[in-house]
């Protein structure tokens, strides 16, 4: 398929194998075989329109096959605004009104046009509440734990599909006192159901393809996490196989080290399917909105018991509206801001769900770790475990 998409627009003038060229991008590489270049095979694995526009104008030749003019990216980018300043060498990113965000871009994770993308809201909901339709956050995963006589125990935490082999959570999920972390289910939405399925229209249904669930071959927790003060609550799972992305299935996209911190007030979401307002854990995966608040301000909120640092943010505070137990590790997200009008909603993960002070206390925020910090850590990590 990759070669017959390319092979419609082959360009007479093309350059020999190896040769210098420049990019859609206008960025300087090498004409080399399309099945070498990571980033554009993996941008067009979907047949996403404007990874296959991308992979056309990039082609650059053809040698026993296409050749490819293979840069750092399988998609369209946008240079950033030039600066006549110098950065300011704090240790946060500070907000900023017209940062452009991309995903953190690495072989081992997936393209720009593959992450954070979900099915468009259907209009006809049936669901209510806080109960996210069967299409939202493909990338959630559901931790399964077993007691120490191998019995279930059930779903205790959550997480992020980030790539085809690995899962973000949060390291407090890998010691739960008196629970093995045993499996990663994906694509989950109603636990109790074999079959997710919903009415569509009033005379068909639409229905998730069946789960998986896969054995962890490696945990990988951040070699500095601290369970007393929460510092560098994240860690990673390898599992056992490569994952297949389906419309049910899909990774988040990670965001890059330079992210500002979020305004105050911006409004992100939570999903999981920790415990619910009457005391039990929810079937289904739910979904709240909570918006974000200044740390100075949490650690006003948080004196007496942990001390909020950098690698954290806080957000929620409103009655009713928050994590709670068995959504740690799970995602805090948003959307990037879109470049043009009609552009997908594409999601990335700003924080990773820690804890809070009880569940929806109104004034009460909860605490997450942010992502940005540890793109670097994530990246190097995932690449030596491969």
């Amino acid at each position: 398929m990759i070669v017959w998409i390319l092979l419609l627009f082959f360009n007479l003038n093309a350059a020999e194998l190896n040769e210098v060229c420049v990019t859609p991008n206008g960025e300087q590489a090498k004409c080399i075989p399309i099945n070498s270049c990571h980033v554009i095979r993996q941008a067009i694995a979907y047949l996403n329109p404007e990874a296959i526009e991308f992979a056309q104008a990039s082609q650059c030749g053809y040698e026993n096959g296409p050749l490819v003019c293979c840069g750092s990216s399988g998609r369209k980018t946008t240079p950033s605004p030039s600066s006549t300043t110098t950065p300011s060498a704090q240790s946060v990113p500070q907000p900023e009104e017209n940062f452009s965000l991309s995903p953190l871009d690495d072989q081992q994770l997936p393209d720009g046009t593959l992450c954070g993308i979900q099915i468009k809201q259907r209009d006809n909901r049936i669901v209510g509440g806080n109960i996210s339709d069967i299409y939202d956050f493909p990338w959630m995963a559901a931790l399964k734990y077993r007691k120490p006589d191998g019995s279930d125990a059930g779903f205790r935490c959550g997480g992020t599909l980030i790539s085809s082999r690995f899962v973000l959570t949060a390291a407090q999920c890998l010691n739960i006192r008196g629970y093995d972390l045993a499996e990663v289910r994906l694509g989950e939405w109603q636990i109790s159901s074999s079959a997710d399925c919903v009415p569509d229209t009033e005379s068909a249904m639409v229905c998730a393809d069946p789960v998986i669930d896969l054995k962890i071959v490696s945990q990988i927790p951040h070699p500095f996490f601290s369970l007393r003060s929460g510092n560098n609550d994240i860690a990673l799972l390898k599992l056992e196989k490569k994952v297949k992305f389906t419309d049910f299935i899909r990774p988040i996209c990670l965001p890059p080290p330079e992210l500002p911190i979020p305004k105050e007030g911006a409004m992100m979401d939570i999903a999981g399917w920790g415990i619910t307002e009457n005391g039990k854990q929810s079937d289904y995966k739910l979904k709240v909105q909570v918006p974000v608040l200044a740390n100075e301000k949490c650690k006003k909120i948080y004196t007496d018991y942990t001390h909020i640092n950098p690698n954290q943010a806080c957000a929620g505070g409103e009655l009713g509206r928050d994590a709670c137990d068995g959504d740690s590790g799970g995602p805090l997200m948003t959307i990037f801001e879109k470049k043009d009008l009609f552009d997908e909603d594409q999601w990335y993960q700003e924080g990773i769900i820690y804890r809070g002070l009880g569940c929806g206390r109104r004034g009460v925020p909860s605490l997450y770790t942010r992502i940005s910090r540890y793109s670097k850590w994530i990246v190097n990590t995932i690449h030596s475990n491969m």
